[in-house]
């Protein structure tokens, strides 16, 4: 009989793999991104360096402990597993992270446009703070400096390089990296006709009241899912 705590991980690996999987589909994570949920106070479950990204299975999710030590699994973890780290360290509300490269997003950062929001899911990333820097996230003082960036948002952009976006939960964390990428799409395509309007703050303040919910992130999930 199957314990508890495995079907518990093996429900954790197959949502992360779905989630990579759908955010390569969605061209946000390419072959070198990332993306991670927490087992413990002490060690998470990320994919492997080496893994295709379009292709994983949960063979390919290993688990590391805070110092990017192997857990579980052979394979070693990407080189930026420091941002997951240094964030797990600081957020304990965090539940899941994703590391990504996504196109309009990072056109954005580098010409130096802030992140504006210009639809409803793009008003609940609030303000999203930049690392002004393109450099890999490879040390962990260059991982403290993502974690003290980001601070208690749901996102932070890294300049000319890609973002990193944090939830709850592995299905919430995904839907706001979907989110970051929709809004940055529109935000840039808005940007070569003229000045996009910006939601207001109120606006955006009833959008985050409405929107932030289990059922809206769901349904996000499972359009991106469809794709696959």
């Amino acid at each position: 009989m199957t314990r508890p705590v495995d079907a518990v991980e093996r429900t954790i690996k197959g949502q992360l793999v779905e989630a990579i999987r759908m955010l390569a589909r969605a061209d946000i994570v390419d072959h070198s991104g990332h993306g991670s949920a927490r087992r413990d106070r002490h060690s998470f479950y990320i994919n492997s360096a080496a893994s295709v990204r379009g292709a994983l299975t949960t063979d390919d999710i290993v688990v590391v402990d805070l110092e990017g030590d192997l857990v579980e699994g052979r394979a070693r973890p990407p080189f930026e597993f420091h941002i997951h780290a240094e964030i797990y360290r600081a957020r304990q509300d965090v539940g899941a992270v994703m590391h990504t490269h996504p196109r309009w997003s990072t056109f954005l950062t580098m010409v130096g446009a802030r992140y504006r929001a210009v639809c409803a899911q793009g008003a609940l990333l609030r303000d999203v703070p930049l690392v002004d820097s393109p450099m890999s996230v490879n040390t962990r003082p260059a991982g403290e400096s993502v974690a003290a960036t980001l601070g208690d948002a749901p996102a932070v952009l890294l300049k000319s390089h890609g973002a990193v976006v944090v939830g709850s939960d592995i299905v919430e964390c995904f839907a706001l990296a979907a989110y970051l990428e929709e809004n940055a799409y529109r935000q840039y395509m808005a940007m070569q006709i003229g000045d996009p309007y910006v939601l207001t703050e109120a606006e955006q303040g009833e959008f985050r009241e409405r929107l932030w919910t289990p059922n809206l992130f769901r349904k996000t999930w499972d359009h991106y899912q469809s794709k696959l």
